[in-house]
């Protein structure tokens, strides 16, 4: 799911600690880079809101034990 990144999304993704990508996703295999149940992670690893003017969401994102 795409949606668009704006400063409220960003200013609320610091104030409430949001967390999207692969990295503190319970499905994201460390070892190897690559999502659990097959999905491609590029597009959710590593984002910065602050480079970004669109953001995707993955349907599968289930936040992990490790996430801060």
């Amino acid at each position: 799911m795409k949606t668009r990144v704006d400063e409220r999304l960003r200013s609320e993704a610091r104030t409430f600690g949001f967390r999207f990508g692969c990295e503190d996703c319970a499905y994201y295999a460390s070892e190897s880079g690559a999502c659990g149940n097959g999905y491609p992670s590029m597009p959710h690893r590593a984002v910065l809101l602050a480079e970004r003017d669109e953001l995707e969401f993955c349907k599968e994102f289930e936040l992990g034990g490790e996430a801060g």
